[in-house]
């Protein structure tokens, strides 16, 4: 009886050392596929465009491109980088927004910094206090746009009241559910990285557009239906072939007009 109770607390120790092991790892097993940056560097090429570099507690770096009073700030997925969102910059560039691409530390221009979801936040706040600063783009006249991974980006500059409006193309609730939903509902207890749009949703009284296609296979339509279901003020758009990665294929010219004229204001 003594034995098997030793045999007992011996296995409960080594397992609970596994555990501590394992949760102390998690930033190196998640992260490689949270961020799974491609290796390149792909400079935009806009009408007037600028490569920036702001000093901060690390280089940040971003595209900038002058086309009117009004900014918009692309924030890209997590297989991308900053140039990946080129092709919708020049549409809103062409109707008359100045637009800004952000790069994350870790990806094109920044690789060799450190990748974390606080890095990214510091480095696309100090982005768009610059932006303040430099173009005279405030808050007020700022229109936060994040693409998969990037919705979280957005959603924490609109947390922090560093825009004005939020558009949102295929979100994410947060990355623990997409864990879940991709592998087993234990993953989400190793995601240190969580970018939880669903936690910060309620808080965020300004108005939020979401595109969602509902043949997404990347993060399910059910994600941008919950998270317009908890923003006060959301509009919400499906797009009913669409699935992730081509989601921007399926934008028709009604579709371009709806999102100028919410960026606008109207």
């Amino acid at each position: 009886m003594l034995r098997a109770r030793r045999s007992f607390y011996f296995v409960l120790v080594i397992c609970a050392g596994l555990l501590v092991l394992l949760m102390s790892l998690r930033a190196r097993l998640t992260r490689p596929i949270i961020f799974p940056a491609p290796n390149m560097k792909l400079m935009p090429q806009l009408d007037r465009g600028e490569l920036i570099k702001v000093a901060a507690e690390r280089t940040v770096f971003g595209y900038y491109a002058p086309g009117g009073k009004k900014l918009i700030v692309f924030f890209h997925g997590n297989g991308e980088v900053m140039g990946s969102m080129q092709d919708l910059a020049n549409v809103m560039q062409r109707a008359g927004f100045s637009v800004l691409m952000a790069e994350y530390p870790g990806y094109g221009f920044a690789a060799q910094q450190e990748v974390s979801e606080s890095n990214i936040y510091h480095d696309a706040a100090a982005l768009l206090r610059h932006m303040r600063e430099a173009h005279g783009h405030d808050a007020a006249d700022t229109v936060l746009w994040g693409f998969s991974l990037g919705t979280g980006v957005a959603t924490e500059m609109a947390a922090q009241k560093l825009g004005s409006r939020l558009i949102l193309m295929a979100p994410l609730t947060s990355a623990g559910d997409a864990a879940e939903h991709h592998f087993f509902a234990l993953a989400r207890w190793l995601v240190v990285d969580q970018f939880d749009n669903k936690a910060k949703a309620a808080k965020i009284d300004m108005p939020v557009l979401i595109v969602h296609g509902e043949s997404d296979t990347v993060l399910p339509a059910s994600m941008g239906k919950e998270l317009a279901a908890t923003f006060p003020r959301a509009q919400f758009i499906s797009l009913a072939r669409a699935d992730h990665n081509d989601l921007f294929t399926y934008f028709d010219a009604g579709l371009w007009q709806r999102l100028i004229r919410f960026a606008q204001g109207q």
